[in-house]
């Protein structure tokens, strides 16, 4: 009942807020389009589209995101799809693109792609919206995946001019779940027609970075008061954890600041990060060895990227001069490819983490290319 009304009182705030509303919230599948407003003038033609998909615990939850089509007829077949998935942007309910007072910084690329003639959707994921229902889930491979593929069928309900045809494309935290509905695209939704991802810089091997941290971790200027720093990435990332399984008690695994410096970052966007961490050290916030049980397993069900089970080709791109996300990760991710028998391509490129969209983009562009012909 409570989960009931709180649905109702969604749909009319979003009502209220000057939201076309599709149908009643508590009830449908995902995918399901519940609701689109248009963008505000300054960034142009799009979309902000309100769907269902799959909550952290399973359950139908919502989500936001944005829609951005070429303009003109469409072809044949509706313009293919390229659902792109945004790095790192915080963990509470303001920190989506689709609650941005400014125009997201990611619309220029969307709007190239349209130039190309492809539609673009991309989602905010889990709790980075207003109509958020939990704290996001900060690189939870499953709902990523599920809310990046479920925006791709709203899409399709709001407008016939796109087509079943799609690819995704993400980089950082994006990168990470891209190659996670890359997993699962075929089999989450067997009726569209997956081509393959590219992932510019993504996080992967976390499974077996993140359980090295602990209390014995020195402190260091490359890890310590930087947002990119491993510090508040970590507590970030056991954030967004504890709140998908708040049956996994991290109590033990924090010390007082620790759980002082988890408790703030709940809600707060990435620019505030730094001030939330403050001086600590990774070593001063962990008061346990995260490789001891049950941390390990849960860290690895949470956000694994096998090596296996990719239907469809995959792009990896990485900078060399990457100390956000070192590229030794994707390197290691390719070795694995290759040994599993992924169909992949692997390319480097000389900059940093900021600067990957740059040579990165126009590569992973090319690949799309060839995995899913334009509409123009």
């Amino acid at each position: 009942m409570i989960r009931t009304v709180i649905r109702w009182l969604l749909a009319v705030g979003i009502a209220s807020c000057g939201l076309s509303v599709a149908g009643p919230v508590a009830h449908g599948e995902s995918g399901d389009l519940v609701a689109t407003q248009r963008f505000p003038a300054d960034w142009g033609d799009g979309y902000i589209v309100t769907y269902r998909t799959e909550g952290s615990d399973g359950r139908p939850a919502l989500a936001r995101g944005l829609l951005m089509v070429p303009s003109g007829p469409a072809p044949a077949g509706g313009w293919p799809m390229i659902s792109f998935d945004h790095g790192a942007g915080g963990l509470g309910p303001a920190c989506g693109a689709s609650a941005s007072a400014t125009m997201p910084v990611d619309v220029p690329y969307f709007r190239r792609l349209n130039s190309l003639g492809y539609a673009v959707v991309s989602t905010d994921y889990l709790g980075l919206s207003p109509v958020a229902e939990q704290v996001h889930p900060y690189l939870h491979a499953r709902t990523e995946a599920t809310a990046t593929i479920d925006i791709v069928r709203a899409a399709r309900e709001f407008t016939d001019s796109v087509g079943k045809s799609w690819a995704v494309f993400g980089v950082s935290q994006g990168g990470h779940a891209a190659l996670a509905t890359a997993r699962l695209a075929s089999t989450y939704a067997p009726e569209l027609d997956f081509r393959g991802a590219a992932a510019l810089a993504p996080g992967s091997q976390l499974e077996y970075l993140f359980p090295l941290a602990g209390p014995h971790i020195p402190r260091s200027p490359l890890l310590d008061n930087s947002i990119a720093g491993a510090s508040v990435l970590l507590i970030a990332f056991l954030a967004g954890m504890w709140a998908t399984d708040p049956t996994f008690d991290l109590t033990p695994y924090l010390t007082p600041a620790g759980a002082q410096v988890l408790s703030e970052l709940r809600t707060a966007c990435q620019d505030r990060w730094p001030t939330i961490i403050g001086g600590h050290g990774l070593g001063e916030l962990l008061a346990r060895p995260l490789f001891e049980e049950p941390a390990r397993r849960a860290i690895a069900d949470y956000v694994a990227i096998p090596a296996d089970g990719y239907r469809q080709p995959i792009f990896l791109g990485h900078g060399t001069r990457d100390v956000a996300v070192p590229p030794l990760l994707t390197q290691a991710l390719a070795n694995e490819f290759a040994l599993a028998g992924t169909e992949y391509e692997y390319r480097t490129f000389d900059t940093d983490h900021e600067g990957i969209m740059g040579p990165g983009f126009d590569a992973g562009v090319e690949f799309l290319q060839r995995i899913l012909p334009a509409g123009r």
